[in-house]
């Protein structure tokens, strides 16, 4: 995690030492009261594979650090332009 901030913080970028993410099943994003209930629940983000790399490095004692790129504001914030990035 060092790595990962003293990364951050030369290149200038914008990072959180730490947050909440909430998984869901992809590919799909979640339904505008789906996402109300996560905001209830003061997550951070909302990501379709970070939560079962955290968990299994975890069980089998890996250290794990990830990080995060936000393309997108979810449904709840209108007026947003939306990101669409052909891979």
């Amino acid at each position: 995690m060092k790595v990962l901030i003293s990364s951050a913080e030369e290149l200038k970028y914008k990072y959180f030492k730490k947050g909440t993410a909430v998984c869901i099943e992809g590919p799909r994003y979640s339904s505008r009261a789906e996402s109300e209930v996560f905001r209830s629940w003061n997550c951070d983000i909302i990501n379709m594979t970070v939560c079962p790399e955290v968990y299994l490095a975890k069980e089998l004692g890996i250290p794990f650090a990830t990080t995060a790129l936000v393309t997108d504001y979810d449904c709840w914030r209108e007026g947003e332009k939306v990101v669409s990035v052909r891979l």
